[in-house]
């Protein structure tokens, strides 16, 4: 199968994208679940750089970053970080799921629709934790 280093490379991208998003202010539940997901978002963002050539580990490291985001979020005590870090994990796991799918040589929905899902959750985590 040929790999698809450009789709894998735009999904660095867009890891890349959130990493600048997140911002901690507010109280210390959320201060501290901020900083987290800006930690979470950084540690995607590397492990997509350093996995380019492995779609099933890079797969497993957006899967694993959503459930930690999901968590980050809940902790943060805030609702609207809360929602904005579940969308944002959300789109992480549809995004782990196109690259497995992609590796396996199956064709499902083109990166670009899920590329929007996580810029967008990634300026909602950013509004949230600047308010």
């Amino acid at each position: 199968m040929r790999r698809t280093p450009i789709r894998i490379a735009g999904a660095c991208a867009l890891a890349a994208t959130l990493a600048t998003s997140a911002a901690a202010c507010g109280n210390d539940d959320k201060k501290s679940a901020c900083d987290k997901l800006q930690d979470t978002i950084s540690q995607v963002s590397q492990s997509g750089i350093s996995q380019n050539n492995d779609p099933n580990g890079l797969a497993r490291t957006y899967y694993n970053s959503a459930t930690a985001m999901r968590q980050e979020g809940r902790d943060s005590g805030d609702s609207d970080v809360e929602s904005a870090a579940n969308d944002a994990a959300s789109a992480l796991e549809q995004l782990s799921q196109q690259l497995t799918a992609m590796d396996r040589g199956d064709r499902g929905p083109q990166y670009p629709a899920t590329g929007t899902s996580l810029m967008s959750a990634g300026d909602r985590i950013r509004s949230a934790c600047d308010r």
